[in-house]
């Protein structure tokens, strides 16, 4: 049986680079439970770009005041 992937999957580090954060921070938000969607290979982290995606978009807010307050579409 052969499986097509309809995307290739990035390294921690390519994904760290596209959010523009430290590789840090994307271990601290994978540990917490608080960062994008992940894929772990064995030892092996990957993200895909999709996931960085949809993390970005749900990430809006809306007052400093409330973070539970989010903004939608």
């Amino acid at each position: 049986m052969i499986t097509t992937f309809p995307e290739a999957l990035i390294t921690e580090g390519e994904a760290a680079s596209i959010l523009r954060v430290s590789l840090t921070s994307l271990r601290r938000w994978r540990r917490q439970g608080s960062g994008p969607v992940y894929r772990k290979l064995g030892r092996t982290v990957r993200y895909r770009r999709n996931d960085l995606s949809d993390f970005v978009a749900s990430a809006g807010r809306i007052s400093t005041s409330n973070p539970g307050s989010r903004r939608t579409a």
